[in-house]
């Protein structure tokens, strides 16, 4: 059976601490930076696949392939443009 605290007992659990206010700013930075960074190349990469898939499109005369083909490269768009809508907000 747990014995419950006494009144004066005080909790251990830190608290905000003014005096780490720029050590959290820094962390925040940091990992702001490198999620940044992860998006930019994920984004990179939807518009490599979405400019490969217009490339084949272009080349294939089946209609049903340059429609699926067509279809890839609206999607991979797509997913791009929605990830760089997070950058079109200011920072940079």
């Amino acid at each position: 059976m747990e014995m419950p605290l006494a009144k004066d007992e005080r909790s251990t659990l830190p608290g905000p601490m003014p005096d780490h206010e720029d050590a959290v700013k820094a962390e925040v930075e940091q990992v702001s930076s490198k999620i940044d960074k992860a998006f930019r190349k994920l984004a990179k990469k939807m518009r490599e696949r979405a400019d490969k898939a217009k490339a084949k499109a272009d080349g294939t005369r089946k209609p049903e392939r340059r429609a699926v083909l067509l279809r890839r490269c609206e999607l991979y768009a797509d997913a791009a443009t929605h990830i760089e809508g997070r950058f079109s907000g200011g920072e940079d």
